[in-house]
C-alpha cells in the first residue's frame, strides 16, 4: 500500500516506511499549506496535485486509489489517473461544505467557485465514503449526489491510548479542543465561561489547539481579565486525551462539523459535551445518537446555561458519561479498517489488496 501526502516541513522524508505502508512525499516542502486565516494555499496545493497526478500516473498498477476530499484538487487529480488506468477511485468526505463555503473563504471570489468544485467532486467517485449520515445527507440534499454511490463508514477512536492514560478529573474543569478557526466559534464558549465565573468562581477553562485565531482568543482572554483560562497552542496525542479525561465537560462549539472525531474521544473518556445546533454541525446529530451530552442553540447564554447545568447537575453528567462510554467502545480504528477494507474487496474482488 502507498500513501501520498504532502511534506509539511523539512525534517520529514520523501519516502519512508511507516507500520507496512510507504509513505512518498514531494521533495519540496509546503511550509504555507494551510495560510494564516486558516485557508489553503491554492499555488501550492495545485502544485501538489500536480506531483500526485504525475507520481501516481508513473507508480505502480494500483488496484484501487482512495483519496481524502480536501483539498479538492488532489483527489481530482486522483480521479484522472483511475480513469487513465480503469481502476476504481473512492473518495472520503468529512464535510458537504455547499453555502459554508461563504463562512470559511477569506476571498469573495473562491465560494461560487468553491461550490462549483466540490459538486463536481461528488460526481467522480465509484464510491463517496462518508463520515457520517449527516454528511451523507447532505450530499445527497445539496449536490444531488446518487444515494446509491454513498457509503458510510465513521470515523474512530484509539481506544488503546485512551484507556493508557491516566489522568484525575477534576470536578470545575471546562475543556475545548480543536482548530481554533473562525467557524469553531470559541469567542462564543469564552464569553459563556465568563458569565459562568460570576456563580462558580472555582471553573477552569482549558484551550487546546492552534489556527489562525489563536493570537485573537489569547489577547481578548486578557483583555476581558478573564483568570483560570489556559492555553495550550502544542499538543502531543497523549497529552489531548488527559485533557479530555481530566475535564469535567467537553465543549464544541463549532457551527460546522462533518462528524467530529474529538467528540467521539470525549465520549471515550467519559467526558460529557455540549455542541451546538446548527444546520451545518454533524456532532449535533453524533450527540443525539449517542446521548452522551448536551446539543444547544447557537448562542453565548445557551452554551452558559449548558455548562451550568451539567455541572451541577451531577446525576445527569453520570448517565451522559455512561452513555458516551458505551457508545465510543465499539468505534476503534480497527473497526473502521476493516470496513474499508471490506468496502474495497467487494470494489476489486478479483486483486488481492497490497
Amino acid at each position: 500500500m502507498d500513501l501520498y501526502t504532502a511534506r509539511l516541513e523539512e525534517g520529514w522524508a520523501v519516502e519512508e516506511e511507516m507500520d507496512g505502508i510507504h509513505v512518498m512525499r514531494p521533495p519540496r516542502v509546503y511550509g504555507n499549506f494551510i495560510t494564516r486565516d486558516g485557508f489553503r494555499d491554492v499555488s501550492q496545493v495545485l502544485d501538489f496535485s500536480l506531483w500526485v497526478a504525475k507520481t501516481l500516473n508513473r507508480n505502480g498498477d494500483y488496484d484501487l486509489v482512495e483519496a481524502n476530499h480536501c483539498p479538492i484538487f488532489p483527489a481530482m487529480a486522483s480521479w484522472l489517473r483511475s480513469r487513465l488506468r480503469k481502476t476504481f477511485l473512492t473518495v472520503t468526505f468529512h464535510e458537504a461544505w455547499h453555502k459554508d463555503w461563504y463562512l470559511y473563504a477569506p476571498r469573495k471570489a473562491y465560494p461560487p467557485l468553491g461550490i462549483v468544485l466540490e459538486k463536481t467532486l461528488t460526481w467522480l467517485p465509484d464510491i463517496g465514503i462518508a463520515v457520517s449520515n449527516f454528511t451523507a445527507k447532505r450530499l445527497v440534499s445539496l449536490f444531488k449526489m446518487n444515494e446509491s454511490k454513498i457509503e458510510v463508514i465513521p470515523n474512530g477512536v484509539d481506544l488503546g491510548l485512551i484507556k493508557r492514560v491516566k489522568a484525575e478529573r477534576e470536578r470545575w474543569k471546562i475543556v475545548y479542543v480543536g482548530r481554533l478557526n473562525p467557524h469553531k466559534k470559541v469567542e462564543w464558549l469564552i464569553q459563556a465561561f465568563r458569565m459562568l465565573k460570576r456563580e462558580h468562581s472555582e471553573a477552569t477553562l482549558e484551550i487546546v489547539g492552534d489556527g489562525p485565531m489563536y493570537m485573537k482568543y489569547f489577547r481578548y482572554a486578557g483583555k476581558i481579565h478573564l483568570k483560570d483560562v489556559a492555553f495550550k497552542r502544542r499538543a502531543e496525542n497523549e497529552d489531548i486525551v488527559r485533557s479530555l479525561k481530566s475535564s469535567w465537560l467537553y465543549v464544541l462549539p463549532s457551527i460546522r462539523e462533518g462528524q467530529s472525531i474529538t467528540t467521539l474521544e470525549a465520549m471515550a473518556s467519559g467526558t460529557p459535551q455540549i455542541v451546538v445546533d446548527a444546520d451545518g454541525n454533524g456532532a449535533a446529530e453524533l450527540i443525539a445518537e449517542s446521548r452522551s451530552g448536551v446539543c444547544v442553540k447557537p448562542s453565548v447564554k445557551e452554551l452558559y446555561e449548558g455548562m451550568r447545568r451539567l455541572l451541577e447537575e451531577e446525576e445527569t453528567w453520570r448517565r451522559l458519561s455512561e452513555s458516551g462510554s458505551r457508545y465510543a467502545s465499539s468505534l476503534t480504528w480497527d473497526r473502521v479498517a476493516q470496513k474499508h477494507e471490506e468496502l474495497y474487496r467487494q470494489l476489486s474482488p478479483v486483486s488481492p489488496l497490497r
